[in-house]
């Protein structure tokens, strides 16, 4: 059985589906949930507010005389 436990506010899930990283995320404080099974840890669990952040850079103005 897997187990997700909060390493900020201790909080424990348990179930199958904790391998869905819609449910690898603390209820109550949106941590990322540090996942088990049988004592061995399997991962750490996905949160969109821990999540990498990606920057996407605008593409600049060209100005009509620069098209030609």
């Amino acid at each position: 059985m897997l187990v997700g436990k909060c390493p900020k506010c201790g909080v424990c899930y348990f179930g199958w589906s904790l391998r869905n990283p819609r449910h690898q995320m603390c209820g109550e404080c949106g941590t990322g949930l540090e996942i088990t099974e049988n004592g061995d840890q399997v991962t750490n669990g996905y949160s969109p507010f821990t999540a990498e952040k990606y920057i996407i850079n605008k593409p600049t103005r060209i100005s009509p005389s620069e098209k030609q």
